[in-house]
């Protein structure tokens, strides 16, 4: 565990905010004011354990989420991050310490889990080969949700499981455990769908099963995540709670419901409303995309149904998947508590089969976490000459791909050379190598230097010069062109299904121009520099203004 957070945080130190980092981060300080009405489409638990840490740095406060502040959101946003009275890098290193505390519950009970299932052998093996997946140790070191789900499932599935072999105070367990989980993703409805399915089988195979205390345990998981919303919102009035409905109810068009539903239920039960207002959120991103969904050279706004299956292989190591899909073809040796943990991951690549928001493989995280126990499980059937190599080989991912944890990709796609033909977004290009651009472009001596960049961040915020040439529709004559591999391989199909269609037109005609440039640096696998020489510059179509800034 401790090596796995030196790794994650190494690996990490240097990287600039990935797509929703900035906007994530100031609502986890907000959170922890008590001004929790940010970021509504996540549950607060990750925003407490990166708002805690920020509150100990002397940061002026975002705006208070009234009307205006969300009218000019982006402003407000990079007011924060980079306006603030401590650099950037500072604020999001101090938030993602606080985020490292998911890895060691996750390792943590990713061990525990196969010590009840199957010997702490099985666990020892698991909690190693989870530690070693680039996927988990560059995700954990960013402010977001899913290592904090992933390890929230873990552990209700060690009390689930010590709750069945007949341990009943396990049942308090249980609850807390479902509740966080609801607190940190809204995925944990899924898990509590898992966990009903579990008992009733145990019952139909006439396993006694202490029904009060169960009830016990699911009226508690939800009361922790409306409680922990609650403290979140001490200082929001129920007038800006029902606004946040209005606003919500304007993106969610298509349910005329929405608005007629939540806002009576603000008045009964404000952290209620707040909490199954994001979850109507996320089911609507779920339901009807949001955004531009890239896989194997193709565009998609509904998703696509193969695209979950295919990244789960794409982005673990060789010998991870190796592992588990062996497991799996020893069915009949395997302990039935890994049996149930295959069926969970099962059920939840089903479940994803539907989504019509394909942006990572950071959404199956906990069923990489469950995956781990049939790694586990197949490492403890080796010899020990046999097992000391595989666990060498499952070291090998995360040494060679340091630091560029988030842009691993599986040798069974070719690496990140052939992951990148396959998938983008928070698999290949999050944002987050704008500060090492700015490290290096000082020298290297890439000056002017020009951005081509689409997110809510701001390349110039990490101590170089740069113009995003985007924002200004003018490619200068001469310098540096640094360009964001989402931008190259998704900007043109975004822009355009926001309603940018002339820059589109500017970003397509920018890449064309830049293939008659020499290449003269990449930084990680996200951003490659090309140099320009004297040209004449390609400006917008007449009449069309140049997009404010962050628009």
């Amino acid at each position: 565990m401790a090596v796995a957070c030196l790794a994650s945080a190494a690996a990490g130190w240097w990287n600039s905010a990935t797509n929703d980092e900035p906007y994530f981060t100031l609502g986890a300080y907000a959170a922890v004011a008590g001004e929790g009405l940010w970021v509504v489409e996540h549950p607060p638990l990750y925003k407490l354990a990166a708002g805690i840490p920020l509150h100990s740095l002397p940061l002026k406060p975002p705006a208070h989420p009234d009307a205006v502040a969300f009218s000019r959101l982006p402003d407000v946003i990079h007011a924060f991050l980079h306006e603030n009275n401590v650099p950037a890098l500072t604020i999001l290193r101090v938030a993602r310490l606080g985020m490292l505390v998911f890895l060691v519950l996750l390792l943590w009970g990713v061990f525990r889990l196969g010590e009840v299932i199957a010997g702490p052998g099985v666990g020892l093996a698991a909690a190693f080969a989870l530690a070693c997946q680039p996927l988990v140790l560059g995700h954990a070191f960013v402010v977001h949700t899913d290592v904090p789900a992933a390890a929230c499932w873990v552990w209700a599935c060690v009390y689930l499981e010590t709750f069945l072999a007949g341990q009943s105070p396990a049942w308090a367990g249980l609850g807390v455990w479902l509740g966080l989980a609801l607190a940190a993703k809204h995925s944990g409805v899924l898990l509590l769908l898992l966990v009903v399915l579990r008992v009733l089988v145990a019952r139909l195979h006439h396993k006694p099963v202490a029904f009060l205390r169960l009830l016990g345990a699911l009226v508690l998981s939800w009361l922790v995540p409306f409680l922990i919303t609650a403290w979140t919102l001490r200082h929001v009035t129920v007038g800006l709670e029902k606004m946040l409905v209005q606003l919500v109810a304007q993106k969610l068009a298509a349910w005329s419901w929405v608005r007629g539903f939540f806002s009576p239920l603000a008045d009964w039960c404000q952290a209620c409303c707040h909490w199954l207002l994001g979850f109507a959120f996320v089911l609507w991103n779920n339901t009807y995309g949001q955004g531009v969904n890239f896989f194997w050279g193709a565009f998609s706004t509904h998703g696509f149904a193969l695209y979950f299956p295919v990244v789960l292989v794409a982005k673990l190591s060789l010998p991870f998947t190796v592992f588990w899909v062996m497991a799996l073809g020893r069915w009949r040796s395997l302990p039935g508590g890994i049996r149930w943990l295959a069926l969970y991951v099962l059920l939840y690549l089903v479940a994803s089969l539907g989504s019509a928001f394909n942006i990572g493989a950071r959404h199956l995280m906990p069923a990489v976490a469950l995956l781990s126990l049939l790694v586990g499980w197949m490492l403890s059937q080796l010899g020990s000459g046999w097992r000391a190599a595989v666990l060498a080989a499952l070291l090998a991912a995360p040494a060679v791909s340091f630091p560029h944890y988030i842009s691993h990709f599986s040798l069974l796609v070719g690496g990140t050379r052939g992951g990148e033909r396959i998938f983008n977004d928070s698999n290949l290009d999050w944002g987050q190598n704008w500060a090492r651009l700015a490290k290096l472009a000082k020298e290297r001596g890439w000056q002017p230097l020009y951005a081509v960049y689409i997110g809510p961040d701001d390349p110039a915020g990490y101590g170089t010069p740069m113009e995003n040439v985007l924002l200004t529709g003018r490619l200068p004559g001469s310098g540096y062109v640094a360009v964001s591999s989402w931008a190259a391989t998704v900007g043109p199909h975004y822009l355009a299904y926001s309603g940018f269609v002339e820059n589109a037109r500017f970003l397509r005609e920018l890449l064309g121009f830049l293939k008659g440039c020499p290449m003269v640096g990449q930084v990680g696998d996200s951003i490659r520099v090309y140099r320009c020489g004297e040209t004449p510059a390609l400006p917008l179509a007449p009449g069309e203004p140049a997009p404010t800034p962050r628009e």
